[in-house]
């Protein structure tokens, strides 16, 4: 039952992200550079994690998250992407649902995936508390080493 409410819950949040996505001033491209005209708000808050060392099968590499996003309801959405730019997951967070500061894992596959530099990006979108403007910018990019 549990891990139903969490499945639900993170579909909620992708949903509330994708949302606030779309009506915003765009969609973003994770795997690509980052959009020209989406700024880096290194105010806004980071991502962070250690080096890893990649381990047999499927498993869970765990990261954090500490933010401060403008006033208005906000919805991060996390974005994990591998040597030669492949993106390998995604994660998402949402005001009601998730803290300002906090844990989140991404889970990817040692057979498709090589060891190398990875780079955690973030990207937050504000609605302010009228439901009318919104504000889109990304987190500083976490780079770390996976061996």
């Amino acid at each position: 039952m549990l891990q139903l409410a969490r499945a639900l819950t993170h579909s909620l949040a992708v949903a509330l992200v994708s949302s606030l996505i779309v009506l915003g001033s765009g969609t973003a491209s994770p795997a690509g550079a980052m959009d020209a005209k989406t700024t880096i708000h290194p105010a806004w808050g980071r991502t962070s994690t250690k080096a890893h060392v990649l381990k047999p099968s499927c498993r869970n590499y765990g990261y954090s998250y500490a933010i401060t996003p403008p006033k208005g309801d906000w919805a991060m959405e996390t974005f994990l992407i591998g040597p030669g730019g492949v993106h390998l997951s995604s994660g998402a967070m949402a005001i009601g649902m998730d803290g300002l500061t906090g844990h989140d894992r991404f889970r990817f596959c040692r057979p498709s995936t090589r060891p190398g530099i990875f780079k955690i990006k973030a990207l937050i979108t504000v609605q302010d508390d009228q439901g009318k403007d919104y504000q889109q910018g990304w987190l500083p990019v976490t780079r770390f080493r996976l061996r």
